[in-house]
């Protein structure tokens, strides 16, 4: 009868083979990483590093037919239809691309597809260095083949103007056969991407501009951050801020009822911080930028 090979032992170590005959205690080891988001490399010894990250962003509403609740029923959808993909012989992935201005909630958005993937035992990787990136999520496919995984890339534009477009673009085209993959990229200048990513299907099939939140979202907002509001003051809040960004919504709780900031008054310092673009030029004539201080010099907050 031959002999039962040993399972791993109660403090989690195994056996790593380096070569022919040649074996190394490689230290605890898990079947499989934990649910979860994680920043993804490789280090200069090609090892592939994967360390978790806690998820935080401000509270959105959801509605049935919102932006969050449309991708995630798709990304539902998605998930279950890979035997269809193979039919046809294509690689099981989906591409995303968000923009809009900054503060309208592309973030926010991301965190809230990233937490559902999660909860539903997946999980997603966020990439800094697209070389390492692809590298790490190659060594991840060996050690689990069929899990669906969601890679983000935040600020698209910042990442291909610091590391190029050469390997990115070998990832979103599927070259490394990483197959149950969605890809979610963000961007505030749009017009800074090559239309090679931007107008070619299977790189991103979906393009998605995020605009400010209507009187809708907004009403659910400070109706559920501010419940002690009446009717006529909810409506003046959501008056007030009209065409502000998601992140001005947020703000305007903080100005007016955690540092007593009149309701008018913030509502019309956030509006003319949203417009303004401070530049060194403002000063070109000794003048001071509008919005940003009183008549006396104070800072309003």
């Amino acid at each position: 009868m031959a002999a039962r090979l040993p399972v791993r032992n109660e403090f989690g170590f195994q056996w790593m083979l380096t070569g022919p005959n040649q074996f190394q205690v490689c230290g605890r080891t898990a079947e499989a990483l934990p649910p979860g988001a994680y920043t993804c490399y490789l280090d200069n010894c090609g090892n592939a590093h994967f360390h978790a990250r806690d998820l935080h962003a401000d509270e959105l509403i959801h509605f049935p037919d919102s932006l969050p609740a449309k991708v995630l029923a798709e990304l539902t959808l998605f998930w279950d239809r890979g035997d269809r993909f193979a039919r046809y012989g294509f690689l099981h992935r989906r591409g995303y691309l968000l923009y809009g201005k900054q503060g309208c909630g592309k973030s926010s958005l991301i965190q809230q597809i990233v937490r559902a993937v999660v909860a539903d035992g997946h999980v997603a990787f966020f990439c800094q260095h697209p070389g390492g990136f692809v590298g790490a999520v190659e060594k991840f496919r060996q050690v689990e083949p069929d899990r669906p995984i969601v890679c983000v890339f935040e600020d698209l534009d910042a990442i291909i103007e610091n590391y190029g477009d050469s390997e990115l673009l070998q990832w979103l085209d599927g070259n490394s056969q990483v197959d149950k993959a969605v890809n979610i990229a963000s961007t505030n200048y749009p017009e800074k991407l090559d239309r090679r990513i931007v107008s070619r299907p299977r790189r991103f099939d979906r393009i998605l501009r995020i605009d400010a939140p209507d009187a809708r979202v907004r009403e659910a907002y400070f109706g559920r951050k501010v419940p002690d509001l009446s009717a006529a003051e909810l409506r003046a809040w959501v008056d007030l801020t009209d065409g502000l960004p998601f992140a001005a919504l947020a703000e305007m709780v903080i100005s007016v009822k955690c540092l007593g900031n009149g309701l008018e008054e913030s509502a019309a310092l956030l509006k003319s911080l949203d417009a303004h673009t401070p530049s060194s030029l403002e000063f070109a004539d000794g003048g001071t930028p509008d919005g940003t201080a009183t008549a006396d010099g104070a800072i309003p907050f």
